[in-house]
């Protein structure tokens, strides 16, 4: 059940939580879960066999201390905009995951770019979802066992903005169930705690 486990800001990690079984992608070395690094892996492949290009990891497994140091970061620029300390809280966490608040944390969740994206200052960007790329994780990535975690008609739902390039995995069986009900994490647990009583 570990790879269906919800992080959020209703459901956060303790500072001190570090999964198991993290490796080291070593084109990007990036850490990831090594259940998530291998159905990634195999993801890649399916791509090129599509002729379409493989994708390059861009983030995956976050340390609590290094999410709390990014979303610091962001908090601290709408505290120099003049913002008092909760609005600029509630600011950075629009953009930012608070720290245990991120799936990252999990190791589980990847964010990733097509290789000419990947030297873009920002490679983490809306469009990445347009690219042919983009479409085919849509529709393919749950055989893998991802699912496309924050999509543009959900977003009331996740609490997060549209991110085309961040995928969570969770597992084959799972994915495509998600995929065939159209039911985001958070509605799919909810469906599998009703489904147990």
């Amino acid at each position: 059940m570990y790879t269906l486990q919800l992080v959020n800001r209703d459901y956060p990690l303790a500072s001190h939580f570090v999964p198991s079984h993290l490796t080291q992608d070593k084109q990007s070395r990036i850490w990831v879960c090594k259940v998530a690094l291998k159905a990634f892996r195999a993801l890649n492949k399916g791509l090129e066999k599509k002729g379409l290009s493989s994708l390059f990891l861009i983030s995956g497994y976050r340390p609590y201390a290094y999410q709390e140091r990014l979303f610091e970061r962001k908090k601290q620029v709408f505290l120099k905009q003049g913002l008092d300390d909760k609005a600029a809280y509630n600011k950075a966490s629009q953009i930012i995951a608070p720290p245990g608040c991120s799936e990252h944390q999990l190791g589980l969740a990847i964010d990733v770019a097509t290789w000419s994206m990947k030297d873009l200052e920002d490679p983490l960007i809306i469009s990445f979802g347009e690219t042919k790329e983009g479409c085919w994780l849509q529709n393919y990535a749950p055989y893998y066992g991802f699912i496309l975690r924050y999509p543009l008609d959900k977003t009331t739902i996740t609490g997060v903005s549209y991110e085309p390039w961040h995928y969570r995995y969770v597992g084959k069986e799972h994915a495509l169930t998600m995929q065939k009900r159209q039911f985001t994490l958070e509605e799919y647990t909810n469906f599998l705690k009703k489904e147990s009583f």
